[in-house]
């Protein structure tokens, strides 16, 4: 070891001495003080009071102060994650919300168009010569055409029409094809078909005959209640 390293040494030694005499002579001073006479007590015991009162100051302050406004703040910033979300969401309606209009026009427009194909109540008796002339047109003989009792739906009423006719394949395919051309929705269902062949063997071609029943619908305005009310998306 050098020279220059032990000096440093014995420096330390000095050093580490000093310190334990310097607390040892405070922790003296503090067995010694005068409660009554403060402005007389050494400037270090001062010091070491100060530091012990603002600890206490700290330590209180954050025990009835600081801790609740740090609870408030939590549940403040909770709360506005909340809000954030909340606003978000209606934001992303409100950006919408002039598309669901346009849809929802469009559905109603469609859905006025579609109303327009319904025959009324008083439009069914025509309706139902319109169908006949059909039939005769397209090649058709009726023996029977009548209306059936109606079936109420949610929005509409069914109407059944009962047809009996007879005529070839042919004539049957075109009266379904003039049908659909009608300015009023007719559907056709429960078919009965049956063929006969001519006894007196003049034609090759059987004779059919057709029991089918024709269906129309009629609206009821039941839709009327609910068309003024917003769709409950937009309501949000």
């Amino acid at each position: 070891m050098s020279f220059k390293d032990l000096k440093n040494t014995e420096q330390q030694s000095k050093n580490s001495a000093t310190k334990k005499v310097d607390l040892k002579k405070i922790y003296q001073q503090f067995n010694t003080l005068d409660m009554n006479g403060y402005g007389s007590w050494p400037i270090a015991v001062k010091v070491v009071c100060w530091i012990f009162i603002y600890f206490i100051i700290c330590v209180l302050g954050y025990l009835l102060v600081i801790r609740f406004q740090l609870d408030d703040i939590s549940k403040a910033e909770i709360e506005e994650s909340t809000l954030l979300k909340e606003y978000r969401e209606k934001d992303s309606k409100l950006r919408n919300l002039k598309l669901y209009e346009q849809q929802y026009q469009n559905m109603q427009l469609k859905f006025q168009k579609q109303l327009q194909q319904l025959p009324t109540q008083a439009e069914i008796p025509s309706l139902v010569e319109n169908i006949s002339q059909t039939g005769v047109k397209s090649g058709l003989k009726f023996k029977n055409i009548q209306l059936d009792s109606e079936v109420k739906r949610e929005f509409f009423i069914e109407q059944p029409i009962l047809i009996e006719a007879s005529g070839d394949y042919h004539a049957f395919g075109t009266f379904v094809s003039n049908l659909a051309v009608l300015p009023r929705i007719v559907t056709l269902h429960d078919f009965e078909i049956t063929a006969q062949t001519d006894p007196n063997k003049k034609s090759d071609i059987p004779k059919v005959n057709y029991l089918l029943k024709a269906k129309t619908y009629s609206y009821d305005g039941a839709f009327d209640k609910v068309e003024g009310e917003e769709p409950k998306e937009l309501v949000k």
